[in-house]
């Protein structure tokens, strides 16, 4: 890895791949992105909007969006008849996070040999039975397209899968440089899992003038503001016949709202050190110097092995996660 590379030079590169990859898939046909995070994971917000960036530079956008268990099959299938199904990525493609990947299965039984593209996911299963279950779900479905975003991920999926593997980065850069949103008040942001993803004994420790926080912690009041507005959005969306459009508002709305709250985070620090993917991504996004630990699987160090995004402002603060 080379440490002369710039915050935009990683984002320029990575972008280029994205293109690359993913644009050969959005054709005239109307398309549809399904799985949308409606929850407080700033991350899977960052994706979804770096999704949506990317559609925008090809001057196209979905046909139709939806949360995993709010899904109309009907308007499904009348507003994208026989265009692409794309998949929201991530880091959800496996056992860890259940009800996404049974989502995900579902779509590959629901629309057999229908072209169904997954966007750039991680990897990781615990159960061999789970990953049986997913190679028959692929090899009966006969059209699915996976995009991983680490080569691990890649290597996993040429083994156990019979289907085309593209290896893409994480969408989120797609949102292109970012300014802070604020003035630092802090010398540090420690921003520190605390979901199943974690590695409890890697906590660091903290330093005067710092805060300790996570996404999932600092949003409660945000996410009840989201709440309202989802059922003000519902109670709308009852007078229209076709509420697509009304929906579509909804996601980007919240979408920018959670990537926001994460952006004034971030900003409130001098630097940051955290064990989220994308706490290290979007710090590249507005420049800020972070150090990166790992979460409990390796998928950081899995993904900046692969794609170099270590740049002049970052550091490895584990050697039991070695990254350079």
């Amino acid at each position: 890895m080379t440490d002369k590379q710039s915050s935009r030079d990683v984002i320029a590169r990575l972008q280029g791949v994205i293109t690359d990859c993913l644009s050969p898939f959005i054709d005239h046909r109307a398309f549809a992105l399904l799985d949308f995070p409606d929850h407080s994971n700033v991350g899977d917000s960052a994706i979804f909007l770096g999704e949506m960036a990317f559609f925008n530079k090809l001057g196209r956008s979905p046909r139709y969006v939806c949360v995993h268990n709010r899904v109309n099959w009907q308007t499904l299938g009348r507003t994208v008849a026989d265009g692409p199904i794309l998949l929201h990525g991530g880091g959800n493609f496996g056992d860890l996070w259940p009800q996404h990947h049974t989502f995900r299965l579902d779509i590959l039984r629901r629309y057999p040999e229908r072209q169904i593209v997954q966007l750039p996911q991680s990897i990781h299963f615990e159960n061999d039975d789970n990953i049986a279950e997913t190679r028959e779900a692929i090899a009966t479905h006969g059209a699915f397209v996976l995009t991983v975003r680490d080569q691990e991920s890649f290597d996993f999926a040429k083994t156990h899968f019979d289907c085309n593997v593209i290896l893409c980065p994480d969408m989120a850069f797609c949102i292109g440089p970012q300014l802070r949103r604020r003035r630092p008040v802090y010398d540090e942001i420690y921003l520190l899992r605390t979901d199943k993803e974690r590695i409890v004994a890697d906590r660091p420790v903290a330093l005067s003038n710092s805060i300790t926080t996570d996404w999932l912690q600092s949003s409660k009041h945000l996410e009840r503001q989201i709440r309202l507005e989802r059922k003000l959005f519902r109670m709308l969306g009852s007078l229209f016949a076709d509420k697509s459009k009304l929906d579509n508002l909804y996601f980007n709305t919240a979408a920018h709202q959670r990537i926001e709250k994460g952006f004034r985070i971030l900003s409130a620090g001098r630097h940051v050190t955290s064990d989220r993917l994308h706490v290290h991504i979007l710090c590249t996004l507005l420049d800020i110097p972070h150090t990166v630990l790992d979460n409990n699987y390796g998928k950081i160090t899995r993904f900046m092995r692969t794609w170099d995004t270590v740049w002049s402002g970052v550091t490895n603060g584990s050697a039991e996660h070695a990254i350079i």
